[in-house]
């Protein structure tokens, strides 16, 4: 089955997840809430369970877990779960009421559909207890993102994630500053418009379904001064901004400066294609690149800059980077909430997060990754300071997962040359609106149900 179809179909089945927790008002056939009795002291836990992906964010967490463990007398357990599945899953198992965990490494922009249907725990409580918190200690003001939906805190950061521009600097002495420099370079660096090119292609992006090929356009779609939700929450992705980044990036496959398969170019296959000389550029490529690549005589002329922009009439250059973060939340039906808080506050604060930082990951904390150790170990740490500066997030909708595939099929649609950007970004403008009309609806019974 096609790869587009079985993730279209993933972000249906959630969507209708939620929908129906909501309107059952989380009376779902196969949920069932625990009652506070049931629930244990942080003197009684001996164990907690953490539901993560299995890669570089298990394994970084795993690191801290002794020191936690010796610190908290608190045993944790790493439930790892596959990668491609793990969208999937941890909504499912929360949305069906699962105790089977008790924390959840989550992406941030998940935290609206699941703090809407109540199947993650505010934090606020937890901060606001002396007896749990040092509110001095956790220092809030240092994180660089958090994740609040409705004046609630639902869950703190583990990482961060920002898009950069890679460039061959034995190629290209300084990184191009501007869309249109990027595209001028990129057809000089491809073998098909220059048969002198030592590289195959100009240019490589990530264009793999399910979330790549989105979060790759947004930081395009910004920096032309297009949206998907403006700042007065309507549509604008038909706006002319948007359709004008939309041809951008249909340019890339008319000039032939990307691969033809594109589409099926994910995080490590550019990655590979770097480390092998095929690339002279990767943009807009994820900070996690940075410090990764290997067996390649031209790693060590690879370098990392700041997402290129548009110039203005002034002369000046406006730039937007795409970013998001893996934060820790607390199941709605967890058994020992409080020793949850507890390796929250750890794996998220300045001790933990330099373990986890040491270990591979890219703390969200402002003064971890300005710290002096860390950056001699992780270099790019200062440009990621630099590019979150400039970045944002996706728009926090209740209908995220399909919003996520209406923009796979348009930018589909585009990068196979089937339908002008005009014509997809239009009709994806068209069911967007169509979903933010039921979002309104939900978020409007929601407060009625707690007003209640």
């Amino acid at each position: 089955m096609n790869r587009k179809f079985i993730t279209i179909g993933v972000g249906v089945v959630l969507l209708l997840l939620f929908f129906l927790y909501i309107v059952t008002g989380g009376n779902l056939p196969f949920y069932s809430m625990r009652v506070s009795s049931q629930v244990t002291s942080v003197h009684e836990a001996t164990e907690i369970k953490l539901l993560v992906r299995t890669g570089v964010e298990s394994e970084a967490l795993r690191q801290l877990v002794p020191s936690f463990e010796k610190e908290s007398g608190i045993h944790v357990q790493l439930i790892e779960l596959a990668r491609e599945s793990y969208y999937s899953s941890v909504a499912t198992q929360l949305f069906a009421g699962s105790n089977a965990f008790d924390l959840a490494f989550v992406p941030s922009t998940y935290i609206a559909q699941f703090s809407l249907a109540k199947v993650i725990q505010p934090l606020d409580p937890f901060i606001a207890n002396p007896k749990l918190t040092d509110l001095q200690a956790l220092d809030l003001e240092d994180f660089i993102i958090s994740s609040s939906f409705e004046n609630k805190l639902y869950a703190l950061p583990t990482d961060v994630s920002t898009h950069l521009l890679y460039y061959r600097s034995d190629l290209i002495s300084s990184p191009p500053q501007t869309w249109d420099e990027v595209i001028k370079l990129a057809r000089q660096f491809t073998k098909l418009n220059n048969p002198d090119s030592p590289t195959k292609w100009g240019l490589g992006i990530t264009g793999l379904a399910p979330e790549e090929l989105p979060k790759m356009f947004d930081t395009i779609l910004w920096s032309f001064g297009g949206d998907i939700i403006d700042t007065q929450g309507q549509i604008a992705l038909d706006s002319v901004p948007s359709i004008k980044a939309g041809q951008w990036l249909q340019q890339l496959v008319l000039d032939k400066v990307v691969p033809p398969d594109v589409l099926s170019w994910g995080f490590a296959d550019v990655r590979e294609a770097l480390n092998k000389g095929d690339f002279a550029m990767a943009v807009p490529y994820w900070n996690a690149a940075a410090g990764t690549m290997n067996g390649s005589g031209h790693v060590g002329n690879i370098k990392e800059a700041l997402v290129p922009g548009v110039k203005g009439a002034d002369g000046t250059v406006k730039r937007n980077s795409f970013q998001h973060s893996w934060e820790l939340a607390i199941n709605t039906n967890s058994m020992h909430p409080e020793e949850a808080w507890k390796f929250i506050s750890y794996a998220t604060g300045k001790q933990g997060g330099k373990l986890y930082a040491k270990a591979g990951g890219t703390p969200a904390r402002k003064s971890l990754l300005a710290d002096p150790d860390l950056q001699k170990l992780h270099p790019e740490f200062s440009l990621v300071m630099d590019s979150m500066q400039i970045s944002r997030n996706e728009p926090v909708v209740s209908y995220y997962p399909l919003m996520i595939n209406i923009q796979n099929e348009a930018l589909t649609q585009i990068l196979t040359l089937h339908q002008s950007p005009e014509i997809a970004l239009t009709a994806a403008a068209s069911k967007l609106r169509s979903l933010d009309i039921h979002d309104q609806i939900i978020r409007m019974n929601s407060k009625e149900e707690h007003n209640k």
